[in-house]
């Protein structure tokens, strides 16, 4: 990201699932508050996404995504604490009827958690849990100590929420913070992820566009990689699932989508 600015694909990402409720009517992950953190209407969300058809899978992997870490921490201990790494403008802490109990513990770079503040005030967004937000830069600053200063119970179980963001760190960086989530509590630790696997055509065009907003991919990485990263920290691959698995699940895609190369969403645990 450009610094000093809130990250523009952030920015992005919150497109797609404000675009997700309006285009797909939510089916796969509803999130009443989507549209409003964006600050555009429906209508302006709906034009957008029209006028760019091939965002279409990047949409569709974004609320899978986002689906699949729901659908985590609905089976983790309702007593974790919730730890966001790159928040950006995700809405886990925002949404109503939500069963968390939190806290939620927002961690992101401080322009973007700024601007983000800024978003949730002018939408008149209020959180539905107990949150706290912990600026941090995940290339230079101590996680653990950001936390604990925040407030994190070290004693008690943590669910951890890590989405869109390993593509764009280097990979002393991601086996850093994977070091980092292993010894966050002295109970169980839940961590759901996503990354990408090494390239393909259609994400070497997504590489170069992001890379034109000043964020490049960085890191990409194949599933016997990033189960090697976790296990060597102790971290338990409880589920590892690429398009086959994602795309049949959430979008009933056919069997013949198991071989392709895709994003990846990741159930690990340490316990």
């Amino acid at each position: 990201m450009i610094e000093g600015e809130p990250s523009r694909t952030a920015w992005a990402a919150a497109l797609h699932r404000a675009a997700h409720q309006v285009v797909d009517s939510g089916r796969v992950f509803p999130d009443p508050v989507a549209v409003p953190i964006t600050g555009w209407s429906s209508s302006r969300v709906a034009q957008d996404a029209l006028e760019h058809p091939r965002r279409r899978g990047m949409r569709a992997f974004i609320a899978c995504r986002h689906r699949y870490a729901r659908d985590v921490l609905a089976g983790c201990d309702p007593q974790a604490q919730v730890v966001v790494l790159g928040a950006g403008l995700d809405t886990t802490a925002y949404q109503p009827g939500s069963l968390l109990l939190g806290p939620v513990c927002e961690v992101d770079h401080p322009a973007t958690q700024r601007w983000k503040r800024d978003r949730l005030e002018e939408a008149g967004i209020s959180a539905t849990v107990p949150t706290v937000y912990v600026p941090v830069d995940f290339e230079a600053d101590d996680l653990t100590r950001a936390l604990v200063a925040a407030g994190f119970d070290r004693a008690r179980p943590a669910a951890v929420v890590w989405l869109g963001v390993i593509v764009y760190l280097t990979r002393p960086a991601i086996e850093q913070t994977i070091a980092t989530i292993a010894r966050l509590t002295t109970a169980r630790t839940d961590l759901v992820l996503d990354y990408g696997e090494p390239a393909t055509l259609s994400s070497d065009r997504r590489a170069q566009a992001v890379a034109a907003l000043g964020e490049p991919w960085l890191s990409r990485l194949a599933p016997h990689e990033m189960a090697e990263l976790l296990d060597a920290h102790g971290l338990r691959v409880v589920e590892d699932l690429g398009l086959a698995g994602w795309g049949s699940r959430y979008l009933g895609l056919p069997p013949e989508f198991a071989n392709r190369p895709s994003g990846h969403m990741l159930h690990a645990a340490l316990s």
